[in-house]
C-alpha cells in the first residue's frame, strides 16, 4: 500500500556506534585546532631569546657603540658603582673596544643605578651615568663621539669608587675624568659638555634612564649587573665566540 499524503516521516534512530564515531571526530577536530593554535602562537612569539631580542631592539640604549651593520649585537647592563662591572671592564674592556672598532660587534649600553646607596653621595651611579649621557647628547661628530664615549666609559670604571667607601668623585672630578679620557682618545670634548658634567645637568635624566633600564633588564630575564646579551641570548662574558 502506498503512503498517503499525510503520512508522517519517522526518522530512524542512529545507533550508539554512529554517535560515538561522530563524537570522537568532533573531539579530534577540537584537539587539532587547539594544538594548531598553540603551535602557531609559539611560532609567532618565537623562542625566549627571540622575545628578549625583540624587547632589546625596541628599547633605547644610553649609547650604541659600533657599526650599525655589525654581525653581532651585544647588550650590556651595567652600574657605575658595581664592582663586578668594574672587574668585567678591567678584564675584557680592551677586547670589547677592539671588537667594536674592528666592526665585529655593536654594543648597546644600558646604565643602571641601583647601587646609588652604596656611594657616600647617594647618587654616584646617576652622576657617572649623567657624565656619559652628556657625551652621548653632545654635538660631536659620530666618530668622535664614539671615541670619547668609549674612552670615558673605560676611565669611569678605572676610577670607580669603592662600594660602601668613604668618598666618591664629585661632578668636577667626573668632568676632568671624561675630559682627559676623551682628549687622550683624540676626541676633545667641547666646553659645553664638560660644563654639563660639572653642573650635573643630566643626572636626573640618567636616573630616569636607569629606572627604565632596570625594568628592561628584568623583562629579558636578568636580575643583576653586569648582564650581557648576545643577539637576545643571555651569555657569560668570556664565553667562546662572545665577541663575534
Amino acid at each position: 500500500m502506498s503512503k498517503g499524503k499525510n503520512a508522517k516521516y519517522v526518522p530512524v534512530k542512529q545507533s550508539n556506534t554512529t554517535t560515538y564515531v561522530l563524537g570522537g571526530i568532533a573531539i579530534l577536530v577540537v584537539i587539532v585546532v587547539v594544538i594548531g593554535g598553540v603551535l602557531l602562537m609559539s611560532k609567532k612569539e618565537g623562542t625566549p631569546a627571540d622575545q628578549a631580542k625583540g624587547k632589546l631592539d625596541a628599547a633605547t640604549a644610553v649609547f650604541v657603540a659600533g657599526k650599525q651593520d655589525a654581525p653581532v649585537t651585544l647588550d650590556f647592563f651595567e652600574d657605575p658603582m658595581c664592582p663586578a662591572c668594574g672587574a668585567m671592564e678591567k678584564q675584557f674592556g680592551d677586547q670589547i673596544i677592539e671588537a667594536i672598532e674592528g666592526g665585529k660587534v655593536k654594543v648597546r649600553y644600558h646604565l643602571l643605578s641601583f647601587l646609588n646607596g652604596q656611594s657616600p653621595s647617594g647618587d654616584y651611579s646617576d652622576r657617572a651615568g649623567g657624565a656619559l649621557l652628556a657625551i652621548a647628547k653632545s654635538s660631536l661628530p659620530e666618530d668622535q663621539k664614539q671615541k670619547a664615549w668609549i674612552a670615558s666609559h673605560k676611565a669611569i670604571f678605572a676610577t670607580q669608587p669603592a662600594e660602601g667607601g668613604q668618598t666618591d668623585p664629585s661632578n668636577g672630578d667626573l668632568a676632568k675624568t671624561v675630559g682627559d679620557a676623551s682628549k687622550g682618545a683624540g676626541a676633545e670634548l667641547p666646553a659645553d659638555v664638560t660644563d654639563a658634567v660639572s653642573q650635573g645637568k643630566y643626572t636626573a635624566e640618567s636616573a630616569k634612564n636607569a629606572g627604565e633600564g632596570s625594568i628592561l633588564m628584568n623583562d629579558v630575564g636578568a636580575t643583576g649587573t653586569p648582564s650581557v646579551f648576545k643577539d637576545g641570548e643571555k651569555i657569560n662574558p668570556g664565553d667562546a665566540g662572545w665577541l663575534g
